[in-house]
């Protein structure tokens, strides 16, 4: 009878331990045939981001696929702990929309090694680990908002000056910031202020009530972001302020208030659900092991007062 018992004992540890040989290695993942994809956005605090995020899961409850989601909120070593816990998980591929493009290389390199499919989106990650990058040409939308800054200076006919509030540590933005200048350059009339930090909306509006005591008579701020465009706006609103015209970067319903009230003049409108979507279909191809272009662009729209209620409601 004993005998009889430990046999069956026996036969039970055995199948337990087939049930768990069918899960990675340190992983809570089950091997029940549904893709997992890994996410970890720079931070859900902005609706740029928000709005990239619904796009994903949009795209990934269509195609019946797992979606995990890290939100570091723009913290370079939070992302790369992130990274590595789904490496641990056995993610089928990785979405990375990079906290910093430099600092996730060797933790997306590592990831790739171990046979991870890698998209990158809105921020470009210089590796070659990379499979595609889905998102903006900043440097292209910074040149196209610049050609219509020119033309609005040229009408003007007079010297000019443009202050810039930006996030100096951001890839992005400088990309834009590089593209505007591309646009402007040679023209004699036209003086660039020194960059001035503004990320968050409050110390962006702080910023450009700096510039304002400073510079009474400036006829440009360039917000290269969300947020400073928005700390723009209610410093330029409080001051009464509508000498000074904003051009910047993501039209959200406030802004749209903004153009419409001629503190905007205008700004360039990415497509980040659709950012998201492409994310997500990108990587399905990938886990295909299909190749794909190295850049996949997501064109911007130019809004400004004669398109602005096309795009955004009242």
């Amino acid at each position: 009878m004993k005998k009889a018992f430990l046999l069956i004992v026996a036969a039970m540890v055995l199948v337990l331990s087939a049930c768990g040989s069918t899960e990675k290695a340190g992983s809570k993942k089950k091997d029940d045939g549904k893709l997992t994809i890994g996410v970890t956005t720079a931070t859900l605090r902005h609706q740029f981001f928000i709005d990239i995020d619904e796009g994903m899961k949009k795209a990934a409850k269509e195609a019946g696929v797992e979606l995990l989601v890290n939100d570091p909120n723009l913290d370079l070593s939070k992302q790369v702990s992130s990274i590595e816990d789904y490496m641990q998980k056995g993610v089928d591929a990785l979405v990375v929309l990079a906290v910093d493009n430099a600092g996730v290389v060797p933790v997306v390199e590592e990831a790739k090694d171990k046979g991870i499919p890698i998209i990158t989106a809105d921020a470009v990650v210089d590796s070659k680990s990379v499979d595609t990058f889905i998102g903006t040409e900043n440097y292209d939308a910074g040149k196209q908002l610049g050609e219509y800054l020119k033309k609005d200076i040229e009408a003007k006919g007079k010297d000019v000056k443009v202050a810039v509030v930006t996030h100096e540590q951001s890839f992005v933005q400088k990309q834009r910031l590089d593209g505007l200048k591309e646009a402007l350059k040679g023209m004699d009339n036209v003086k660039i202020l020194n960059s001035q930090p503004g990320y968050d909306r409050q110390k962006s509006m702080a910023t450009v009530e700096n510039i304002l005591q400073a510079n009474p008579n400036v006829d440009y701020i360039y917000a290269t972001a969300e947020n400073s465009v928005l700390g723009a706006l209610a410093a330029l609103e409080s001051a009464n302020n509508k000498h000074t015209k904003i051009v910047g970067f993501d039209v959200t319903k406030e802004a749209a208030e903004g153009i419409r009230s001629e503190y905007i003049l205008a700004m360039i409108q990415q497509q980040p659900f659709k950012i998201g979507e492409e994310s997500i279909k990108a990587a399905l191809e990938a886990i295909k092991g299909k190749k794909l272009d190295k850049n996949i662009s997501v064109p911007v729209i130019l809004v400004d007062k004669a398109n602005v209620d096309e795009h955004f409601k009242k």
